[in-house]
Order: C-alpha cells, then sequence, then structure tokens
C-alpha cells in the first residue's frame, strides 16, 4: 500500500449504517432467494412489445417464473395499466383483448398485487418527492420505497429520488440477475469438472469397500505406490513434460475460475447500482412488508416479530394488529399465516 494511502476511521454510527446494508443487500443475493421487483406501467408497455416482436417471455417475468426475481405491484398501477390497454394496443398494432389475454396467461401469474393504504403510501418522504414530479408515478414509488433495497422496472426518470439515473436502469438490474445466476453455475461448473475425477474413484472406493471390504484401501495403496514408482522410474525429460501438462491443466483452471469469478463480481456490482436503495430510517410497517416480500412462505406474527431488526421490532400483538387492519395488503393465507399480496386477472 502507498504510504499516503490511509485506512479511514469510520464512526460507529457508519460502521452500524453498513452493517445494516450489508445484512439487507445480503437478503438480496440470488442464491438466497428471488429478489423483489416493482413494475411501473411503461416498463409493461415495453416488455408486451418485446414479447410480440420476439415472441418469448421478457427477461423480468422469465427470471421471476424460474424464480430469481419476485415482481411486485401496486393495485393502481395495475389499474393504470388496465386504462392504458388501448393506448397500448394502437401503439403496437393488436387488439386490446389480445394484450389482455397475454397479461392474464404470462404476466400476472408470476405478479403480487399489493394494495398499499393512503398512510402507508407516505411514509418514506422518497415517495412523496416522487409524486410531486408525477401523481401517476406515486403509487410504485410507495411500494418501491417500502420494500427497498429492490428493483424498480421502470423507463421513467421522474423516479430519480428512488435512485433512477438512467432509462435502462431497471432493465440492467434484471440483466445482472441474470448473469449473477448464470455465472454461479459457470463457477460450480469449473470447479467440478477437475474433481469428477475424484468423484468417480471416491465413488468407486465405497463401492469396493462393500463388496470386498477394507482390503480395497490396501489395493488402492497398492494402486497409488505403483503409480508413485511408475512415475520416478521414467526419464527426467518425461517426468519434466508430465509437471508441464499437470500446471497447464491447472492453469486453464483457475483462469477460467478468475474469468467467471470476474463476470459474477462485475454483475453484482451492476445489480447493486441498478437498485433502490433502503430508507435512512425504516419504520416498523416497511419492515414487515419488506420481510414478508423477501419470504417464500407465509409468515405469522411471530415469526415476523423474530425476523425484525431490534430498531424496529414490535410485540407480537401489535405486528398482528398491523397485519389485521391492512388486509388490503396483506392476506393471510393459512390460520395465522399472511403473505404480501395477491394475484390478479383482468377482466374486459
Amino acid at each position: 500500500m502507498p504510504p499516503s494511502a490511509a485506512i479511514p476511521i469510520l464512526s460507529e454510527e457508519e460502521l452500524a449504517s453498513m452493517l445494516v446494508e450489508a445484512a439487507e443487500l445480503s437478503a438480496l443475493d440470488p442464491r438466497r432467494g428471488p429478489l423483489p421487483a416493482i413494475l411501473d406501467t411503461g416498463f409493461i408497455r415495453t416488455g408486451l412489445e418485446d414479447q410480440l416482436k420476439r415472441g418469448k417471455l421478457p427477461a423480468s417475468v422469465w427470471s421471476a417464473q424460474e424464480g430469481s426475481l419476485r415482481l411486485f405491484m401496486e393495485y393502481d398501477t395495475l389499474i393504470e395499466t388496465d386504462e392504458k390497454l388501448p393506448k397500448f394496443a394502437a401503439q403496437l398494432g393488436v387488439t386490446v383483448p389480445e394484450l389482455r389475454r397475454i397479461l392474464n396467461r404470462d404476466w400476472l401469474p408470476n405478479i403480487e398485487v399489493v394494495r398499499l393504504p393512503p398512510a402507508v403510501r407516505e411514509l418514506d418522504p422518497r415517495a412523496l418527492l416522487v409524486r410531486d414530479r408525477d401523481a401517476d408515478d406515486f403509487p410504485a414509488a410507495a411500494l418501491a420505497s417500502l420494500l427497498s433495497p429492490c428493483l424498480l422496472l421502470t423507463h421513467d426518470k421522474d423516479f430519480g429520488a428512488l435512485g433512477v439515473r438512467t432509462r435502462h436502469q431497471g432493465r440492467d438490474g434484471v440483466l445482472a440477475v441474470i448473469d449473477i445466476k448464470v455465472g454461479e453455475v459457470r463457477l460450480q461448473a469449473v470447479i467440478a469438472v477437475p474433481a469428477l475425477p475424484f468423484r468417480a474413484a471416491g465413488a468407486a472406493m465405497n463401492w469396493a469397500t462393500e463388496k470386498i471390504g477394507p482390503a480395497a484401501w490396501v489395493i488402492l495403496g497398492l494402486v497409488v505406490a505403483g503409480g508413485i514408482y511408475w512415475y520416478l522410474q521414467q526419464p527426467a525429460e518425461r517426468r519434466d513434460n508430465i509437471k508441464k501438462a499437470a500446471a497447464s491443466v491447472g492453469t486453464h483452471v483457475m483462469n477460467q475460475y478468475g474469468t467467471v469469478a470476474g463476470d459474477v463480481h462485475q454483475a453484482r456490482v451492476t445489480l447493486r447500482a441498478s437498485m433502490v436503495p433502503r430508507p435512512e430510517a425504516r419504520t416498523s410497517a416497511s419492515a414487515i412488508l419488506r420481510e414478508l416480500a423477501l419470504s417464500s412462505e407465509s409468515l405469522s406474527a411471530a415469526q415476523l416479530a423474530e425476523l425484525l431488526d431490534p430498531s424496529v421490532r414490535l410485540p407480537v400483538a401489535a405486528i398482528r394488529a398491523f397485519l389485521r387492519e391492512n388486509d388490503a395488503t396483506v392476506h393471510q393465507v393459512r390460520r395465522g399465516g399472511f403473505v404480501l399480496g395477491k394475484r390478479y386477472q383482468l377482466t374486459s
């Protein structure tokens, strides 16, 4: 490290903030479960156009189907989308019933629709800044701010208060999620291929041990000793060639691993830059909704109390009261078990 490069000393508040952010971002790791992503009307229009042109699902819907994303939409955003279908149909050269059929068949089965009450919408001041710019964007902004850090799938830079800086930021986030998942699979493959002979040998030894008992290990020892003896009996030049070949294989594997690991790291950087940042001060209501958004199963009030950070934790009775008071936002799918949002279908 150069002499001028000093290690910064963080205050307790800065360190605590970094630890909270790291904990929340770790929950957005695709290896740990689907990432919350909030849909805006304009993004749906672009996705429908892409689907009609290419004949395949947009990356966002496909990612929700295969489990990398969990798509959410505010109820008023869904209503706005339905009201704009005649405009979209005219622009895309199809009929309104056809667009509605595509949404009902391909999109809405993968989207949780959340109906936020007015008081809950106003909990995060960032959403109010978006409302001041465009009232139509307020529902999506409110939901994104409550569930942040998350992806906000929009092309509208009126969401600047939530960290949206470019038209394609949401799309870049979706593609980064896909790249991370593909990269993780490739990393596992790079690690697994050199290990295949050892796994095969291990399986063979287990089989041999079952058949002939401990004598199998004696035989293995003799084989290994024979291999070592054979290697030592080779001319010096041949031994050097064997070493070079082994080193070449190891170098290739390490280069492959480094390349893929670099791609995954870059995708993670892109994903983090594409997300709506967490709120400066999270409310208890926001924390409850976020835990429900991250969970793949319904949660009870007691389970939520265990998951909530101590700074926003409420008594179980208070959490239960909040869930029941907001039955249009959260839904009880089993006795005492709640989920965020529900599925809708558009009607003509």
